[in-house]
C-alpha cells in the first residue's frame, strides 16, 4: 500500500475518531475518586462515607432538555509538509432523564434531533444516529457508570463518547461555594480506528454562587494511548493535552448551562511503513438546558 493510501486512511480516520476520542463513552470503564473537597469512599470494612453537608447540592432527580454543541478543527501535517485541516460543527437535541429515590439513580437520554455543518458525514448518517437511547447510572457526586445505546452508529457512537461531559464530578460531600476538588479517572475509550486508555485528572473549584445555580471552573490534563488499525497494518495513537470547562450547575441538581475547550497534540504512526502524522486538535463546546434557561 502506497504512503500516500495510508495517508488518506489516517485522515479520514482521524475524522471519525475525532468526537469519540475526547472523552469516555458507551462501554467506558470509569473509576472517578474525587479528593480535595469531598469525602473519599470509604475502605472495605471501613466506616461509611460522611452524609452530605446541610444545604450542599448534589444531583437529584429531574428531567430536562439539552442543547450540546461543539465545534472541532483538526490540523494534520502529512508527509512533505503539506497540511490538512478537518472542521465541522455539531449540535445535539436531548433529551435527558434522571430518576429513582435516591442515588444511584436510573439515567436516560435521547438524541432527538442532530445538526452539523462542514465534515465527512452524510445527511443519512445524521438520520441514522437520530433517536438514539443510552441508558446508565448516576451517582450523587456525578460518576456516570454501565452507559449503554440501544443501537451501533457512527455519529450515534461519538455523540455517546461526549455525554460525561454533561455531568462533573462533585464532591462527595456536596457541592458548596468555595469547594475545591479533584476528580482522577482512567477511561477505555473505543475510536472507530482506536481501543485507547485515558488517565485524565482534573481540579474542580466553586467559584461563584447566586440564588439559582453555583458557578463550577474545570481544568483537566490528560494522557491517551491506543493501538487500531488492520492485523497487516496495525497503527498506533499517543496524545496529551487539556480541558477547561465553566458549568454553572443548578441548585435543584442540574447542569444549567456550561461552555468549555478541549486542545490535544496526537500522533498516529503506522511503524510497517515507518509513517507518522503529528495532529493537532482543538475544540470548543457549549451546553444549554432549554429548561432551565426558558423565559
Amino acid at each position: 500500500m502506497s504512503l500516500a493510501l495510508h495517508t488518506r486512511r489516517i485522515a479520514h480516520t482521524l475524522s471519525l475518531m475525532i468526537v469519540a476520542a475526547c472523552s469516555g463513552g458507551p462501554g467506558v470503564e470509569t473509576s472517578p475518586r474525587p479528593t480535595g473537597g469531598g469525602t473519599p469512599p470509604p475502605e472495605p470494612g471501613g466506616d461509611a462515607p460522611l452524609p452530605v453537608a446541610p444545604g450542599a447540592v448534589v444531583y437529584r432527580p429531574a428531567t430536562t432538555s439539552l442543547a450540546f454543541t461543539r465545534r472541532d478543527s483538526l490540523t494534520l501535517q502529512l508527509p512533505g509538509g503539506a497540511t490538512q485541516v478537518q472542521e465541522f460543527r455539531r449540535t445535539a437535541f436531548l433529551a435527558v432523564s434522571v430518576r429513582g429515590a435516591a442515588a444511584p439513580y436510573d439515567v436516560s437520554i435521547r438524541l432527538d434531533s442532530l445538526r452539523q455543518e462542514g465534515g465527512l458525514i452524510s445527511p443519512d448518517s445524521l438520520f441514522r444516529a437520530e433517536g438514539t437511547h443510552w441508558t446508565g447510572s448516576l451517582s450523587a457526586s456525578g460518576q456516570l457508570t454501565d452507559l449503554q445505546a440501544d443501537r451501533a452508529s457512527q455519529i450515534g457512537d461519538q455523540v455517546g463518547a461526549t455525554l460525561p461531559v454533561l455531568f462533573p464530578a462533585l464532591p462527595l460531600s456536596g457541592l458548596e461555594q468555595g469547594s475545591a476538588w479533584t476528580d482522577t479517572t482512567e477511561r477505555k475509550l473505543k475510536a472507530d480506528a482506536f481501543d485507547a486508555t485515558e488517565r485524565a485528572v482534573t481540579s474542580y473549584k466553586a467559584t461563584a454562587a447566586d440564588s439559582r445555580a453555583i458557578t463550577i471552573e474545570s481544568r483537566t490534563t490528560f494522557e491517551r494511548k491506543g493501538t487500531g488499525g488492520q492485523a497487516a497494518q496495525p497503527m498506533e495513537m499517543t496524545a496529551g493535552g487539556s480541558r477547561q470547562g465553566v458549568y454553572r450547575f443548578g441548585k435543584t441538581g442540574t447542569v444549567m448551562t456550561a461552555e468549555g475547550a478541549d486542545s490535544a497534540e496526537i500522533t498516529i504512526s503506522v511503524p510497517a511503513v515507518g509513517q507518522t502524522v503529528p495532529v493537532s486538535q482543538r475544540a470548543t463546546w457549549r451546553i444549554e438546558n432549554l429548561q432551565a434557561t426558558r423565559p
